[in-house]
């Protein structure tokens, strides 16, 4: 079996970050191209039906699109439409009927994230999370459902924004793409290092959100007081749990 996982070309985060929820490479840049451009096609008209001679619509014809940069930065709206466009749900993981996904993250398909200007995602294949992050520089890694929580928690207090998908996800494509396809046993099992894995090495491109030492200083010394306190036949699980009761406190 493989994980088919896109490492970070220029800005294009957000198509890297699609093609690794769907495993495959169903969009390029120019497919998200289209995209923006059909949405900001969709703003005109409406903005036009109110009048092509009001300030609001000589401000808007006068400004470059806002679903794209000159960078390839692409709009959340964008994101949104592309994953929509599969028959997909994609909700906000603080939206009040997602409340159960939060509690229990495990039983959910996958995640896809967003901090300034980079996406990530995080999926379930074949009973097994994978953190797809295109910035890895070692490519993708396992983690494990118990600290799945954990590892959401972290990426929030890194400023992460959310989103849970909901729906069939598609089969693999086949095709290889600007993608790697990945025998699962070369991916890394990184246990609780997983929790604030990436965080390390995203410190490279634009907008990667890079983290805040202050939050995961304060999990690892949770973790760390958590071993002091419990003693060596407690395990894993536990400690982690009482890490982050001991971090949030």
């Amino acid at each position: 079996m493989e994980v088919y996982w896109e490492p970070q070309k220029a800005a294009f985060c957000g198509v890297h970050a699609v093609n690794n929820l769907i495993q495959g490479p169903l969009y390029s840049e120019w497919d998200f191209s289209q995209v923006a451009l059909a949405l900001t096609e969709e703003e005109r008209k409406l903005m036009a039906a109110q009048g092509t001679d009001s300030k609001d619509y000589l401000v808007f014809m006068a400004k470059d699109s806002t679903h794209v940069d000159e960078s390839g930065n692409f709009s959340i709206e964008v994101i949104k439409k592309a994953i929509t466009n599969m028959n997909l749900e994609i909700t906000s993981l603080n939206h009040p009927k997602m409340k159960k996904a939060k509690q229990e993250p495990h039983k959910e398909i996958a995640f896809i994230c967003n901090h300034a200007s980079h996406w990530l995602t995080i999926r379930k294949i074949a009973g097994v999370w994978y953190n797809l992050n295109s910035l890895l520089n070692n490519g993708p890694h396992t983690i494990g459902e118990t600290y799945l929580g954990a590892f959401l928690q972290q990426l929030a207090l890194d400023k992460y924004s959310i989103f849970v998908i909901r729906g069939r996800l598609p089969d693999p494509l086949q095709e290889k793409g600007n993608g790697m396809r990945i025998a699962v046993s070369k991916i890394s099992t990184k246990g609780t290092k997983g929790i604030d894995m990436g965080f390390k090495g995203e410190g490279k491109g634009k907008g990667n959100g890079g983290g805040t030492g202050a939050a995961k200083s304060d999990l690892e010394r949770a973790l760390a007081l958590s071993r002091q306190d419990q003693g060596s036949h407690v395990s894993e699980d536990d400690m982690l749990k009482r890490a982050l009761e001991m971090s949030m406190a």
